[in-house]
């Protein structure tokens, strides 16, 4: 006789379980079908990790409940994967509050470049001032405040220290913060993000000292597992974003890129020739380049916050790029100039507002799609057996509300590698 599984935490009464695989639900078509969606569904957790999940009749015949088992009503509430985001800069110290205000009132950006305390400079300046100590406590304050918003797996990346001693600390915290949390956590190396100050008109010179000093190092200590760079106008160039993510990738660094955020740059097809797993922003990428990606099969990160943030109506074309056949993700791009958001509930309801993505599109593309941003789809993004417990249970019934409720954390409860968070 096979043996019950005890779990450690069991699921019970959820009216709609989004587990984000088809094969799970046993709707022939549809939304339901597409998302995975099990009616009056049950999750059992063990060791972390997802033990069971499926309909709950089914599930209570396959377990055994322990004296130390705990259990959750969802109270026929929508649950589903833990949020994944796939873009973020929260190790920093310091706020950019006035830049906000003034870019909003059509200040333009280069007058407000000239006033003190404003720009990617100023957060490099306060970021290297502050000790570990200081910028691990803020950081896990940052962290905290995702997940609030039922974000359990993050990637942090660099590139407010620009040197490779600055470098190093802002990814020790990111370490930290894996190995002492609960939270999911990838570190991306973003040396690459401007040239900072003490190289004026010595581009090549920093260039060079990221190739050849700040990357080697970084991988050599395992404090990396991707490697960025910011390709636009005034930050990087083609051919020095090129040069960039083959170290990287010499390195062992799988390659990211910001591409075509301000203007088209040719990000997009700097990432398809590196082979990047993925290119974020892309609010101005060429046809041709999108193309390119979508042969080279790389994921398309798109961080509609940020563009409202710019004061900005030019938002990335979703629409043009699932019709063309790209995979899309959606992130919150966390940092104090451009995005101080830690919600992906708003950046949901961007994605459908503002990048007119279904809630089908949507939902994929903050759970699975963003896994997979991060390669982490093997581990995270749905809910299937032998997957990491990263769950949410929501105070919404129907996931079209999700999108609806603008603003609203409707985040109830937040289970993270089979720890309850929140």
């Amino acid at each position: 006789m096979e043996q019950l599984i005890i779990p450690d935490l069991i699921i019970l009464n959820a009216g709609n379980l989004v587990t984000m695989s088809p094969d799970l639900s046993n709707e022939e078509s549809g939304l339901e079908k597409n998302l995975g969606i099990i009616k009056d569904g049950a999750i059992a957790i063990k060791n972390g990790k997802i033990a069971a999940v499926g309909y709950e009749s089914e599930i209570l015949k396959s377990i055994k409940i322990g004296k130390d088992t705990k259990q959750i009503d969802a109270e026929r509430k929508v649950v589903m994967p833990g949020f994944v985001d796939p873009h973020t800069h929260l190790v920093f110290e310091g706020t950019r509050e006035r830049e906000f205000l003034m870019r909003q009132q059509g200040i333009p950006n280069p007058h407000i470049l000239k006033e003190e305390n404003t720009g990617i400079i100023s957060t490099v300046r306060w970021t290297r001032k502050a000790v570990f100590k200081k910028l691990l406590e803020t950081s896990k304050a940052h962290l905290s405040e995702l997940v609030n918003w039922g974000i359990t797996t993050v990637e942090i990346k660099s590139g407010y220290g620009l040197n490779l001693e600055e470098e190093i600390k802002i990814l020790k915290v990111a370490k930290y913060l894996k190995e002492y949390t609960y939270i999911n956590i990838k570190s991306t190396v973003l040396a690459a993000h401007i040239i900072p100050p003490e190289y004026h008109m010595r581009d090549e010179k920093y260039v060079d000292l990221v190739i050849n000093d700040i990357i080697p190092i970084i991988a050599k200590n395992g404090l990396a597992d991707f490697n960025d760079v910011y390709c636009e106008k005034g930050a990087f160039t083609r051919n020095q974003a090129k040069r960039i993510l083959k170290a990287g990738s010499r390195n062992n660094l799988i390659p990211k890129i910001h591409a075509d955020e301000m203007s088209d740059a040719g990000g997009a097809e700097v990432a398809a020739a590196a082979q990047a797993i993925s290119a974020d922003h892309l609010v101005h990428a060429s046809d041709k380049g999108l193309e390119k990606m979508q042969e080279a099969g790389v994921i398309a990160v798109l961080l509609p916050i940020t563009t409202f943030s710019l004061g900005s109506n030019d938002y990335a074309d979703a629409r043009k790029m699932i019709d063309m056949g790209l995979t899309v993700a959606i992130g919150t791009d966390y940092n104090p100039g451009t995005s101080m958001c830690t919600s992906m509930p708003l950046v949901i309801s961007f994605a459908v507002a503002k990048l007119k993505m279904t809630i089908e599109e949507t939902l994929y593309a903050a759970t699975l799609n963003a896994a997979k941003a991060i390669d982490m789809d093997n581990e995270v993004g749905s809910l299937e057996v032998g997957k990491r417990a990263n769950i949410n249970i929501l105070s919404v019934k129907k996931i079209e509300e999700m999108p609806y409720r603008i603003g609203e954390n409707y985040v109830e409860t937040v289970i993270s590698n089979g720890e309850i968070l929140k």
